[in-house]
């Protein structure tokens, strides 16, 4: 989700790459994860080099809104996806305005997990998305 510079206005949220935001531009056609050895250390998702604006906007009307927890906001602070059997993370930074999205590795919850695999299986991708739940994600909680 980070291969474009802002989107056309749509219904509902929209993408937004920011100016100067390469971090999770990938090199190649498919998502990947790589770790920057730099402070801080961390796993960084990268996107395909191929994304359309279009690819963009369907992504994000397909997100899952992530619970807010205990906080009360008007729009999800989190947005999750599956593109090919990678799932995607959008955060917001403007309260649902806009949402910036990446290849996503880290903790998600069963019942969001049990949302994009039908999603996966849906697309035709459940092998891809049991592969990429398998090497990037810790499931936790309920």
């Amino acid at each position: 989700m980070a291969g474009s510079s802002k989107t056309d206005e749509l219904e509902g949220p929209r993408y937004d790459k920011g100016e100067r935001r390469f971090k999770h531009v990938g090199k190649g056609p498919k998502p990947y994860i790589e770790f920057d050895s730099r402070r801080p250390r961390r796993w960084v998702g990268k996107c395909p080099d191929n994304l359309t604006a279009d690819d963009l906007k369907d992504l994000l009307k397909s997100a899952i809104p992530a619970p807010n927890g205990d906080r009360e906001l008007a729009a999800p602070k989190k947005l999750y996806t599956v593109a090919h059997g990678a799932i995607y993370e959008a955060q917001t930074s403007d309260f649902g305005g806009s949402y910036h999205g990446y290849p996503y590795r880290g903790k998600l919850s069963r019942t969001l997990i049990g949302l994009l695999r039908a999603k996966a299986e849906q697309d035709g991708a459940l092998d891809s998305f049991e592969k990429w739940l398998k090497e990037n994600i810790e499931t936790h909680g309920a």
